[in-house]
């Protein structure tokens, strides 16, 4: 490429463009709609050029799996980094790489090098490339030794991260009418206000909505009575954003990431999440989990596994309420949304 070639930016990729073969655990069918954006390495250098301080790009890879916001792995020097554009919404950047910073030498996340919030035409940051793989393919080999150590440190991750202070400026829900957060029972209200949706209301049948509703306002009191544990909220703790590497004899967190849908709240809402596939008669993660949730501090009430159910049940609704999810995706959802209410019957 000679030196005045024109560069082009990558256009970025559709917000939640998802397509699901088959409805299969820890979102592994998801995919994106391309597989592959490149970008070219001068572009790179040129965004970077702040930070790289006179050392040589070498390669610039794309890191599929990203449903939202696109990732590549850059060579920089002898070292490998994450340049990670937020295409799904331009505010992610600050507001992931503030927590990102927050949490650093608590949680195991990746650390901020460098980062453009306010870029044009997509903010980006540079974050540490951590070494490992997903929880996700690790469940998938079926050790289960490998699987109770990773949720093990998961659980002490997610006790330690409630000793992070809390930043409200930068852990607001800029989609959520503030009035829907304030008061008692905010999560049954956020639930009926879900259901409310005119496309939820074409994935639920009458039926099943009022179902919900009631399991909700039903539930209510159970993580009512845990309000008092308030604390940053990934959000989005699932196996796919969870990296685990082996160390030493047994299998650890290297890294919590995607950190953008991060909150305010109960730590009961990521237990949910953390659980969200979890069942009875397949369990995978408890007791594992658990019992790393108490070793880290967290006193868990003896109905805790229920109250997680209803936390996530939330998250589950919203799901439902985005017209542009895919009706593979839908169906899993729906799934799991059903699930939780009957499971509790």
């Amino acid at each position: 490429m000679s030196q005045d070639a024109p560069l082009s930016f990558p256009a970025p990729r559709p917000a939640l463009s998802l397509e699901v073969v088959t409805i299969a655990p820890e979102k592994s069918g998801w995919a994106v709609a391309r597989d592959d954006v490149p970008i070219e390495r001068q572009l790179v250098a040129e965004l970077l050029d702040p930070w790289v301080t006179g050392r040589r790009i070498s390669d610039v890879v794309f890191l599929r799996g990203g449903l939202m916001n696109r990732n590549y792995r850059v060579r920089v020097g002898g070292d490998d980094v994450v340049l990670r554009f937020y295409d799904r919404s331009p505010q992610a950047c600050a507001k992931e790489t503030a927590i990102l910073k927050a949490v650093d030498g608590v949680v195991a996340a990746p650390e901020v090098l460098y980062a453009e919030p306010h870029a044009e035409p997509t903010p980006f940051a540079l974050l540490e490339y951590v070494d490992g793989i997903l929880l996700r393919d690790l469940k998938a080999r079926g050790d289960h030794r490998a699987i109770s150590d990773a949720a093990y440190d998961v659980g002490r991750q997610l006790a330690a991260l409630r000793t992070v202070p809390i930043d409200a400026d930068v852990l607001g829900v800029p989609d959520i009418d503030p009035a829907l957060l304030a008061g008692s029972n905010v999560n049954a209200r956020l639930i009926e206000h879900f259901l409310g949706s005119p496309v939820l209301r074409q994935r639920l049948s009458p039926s099943d909505v009022d179902r919900v509703l009631r399991f909700a306002w039903r539930r209510e009191e159970l993580l009512a009575a845990v309000t008092d544990v308030r604390c940053i909220v990934h959000g989005d703790l699932n196996s796919p954003n969870i990296l685990v590497r082996h160390t030493g004899d047994s299998w650890k967190v290297a890294g919590l990431i995607d950190w953008e849908f991060a909150f305010a709240g109960n730590v009961f809402y990521d237990i949910g999440n953390f659980l969200r596939y979890e069942r009875r008669g397949s369990p995978r993660f408890e007791p594992a989990f658990s019992r790393g949730l108490a070793d880290g501090g967290l006193a868990l009430p003896a109905d805790w596994l229920s109250i997680a159910r209803v936390a996530d049940l939330g998250a589950l609704c919203e799901l439902l309420t985005r017209s542009d999810v895919p009706d593979n995706v839908v169906a899993e959802v729906r799934e799991l949304v059903l699930a939780t209410i009957d499971a509790a019957a």
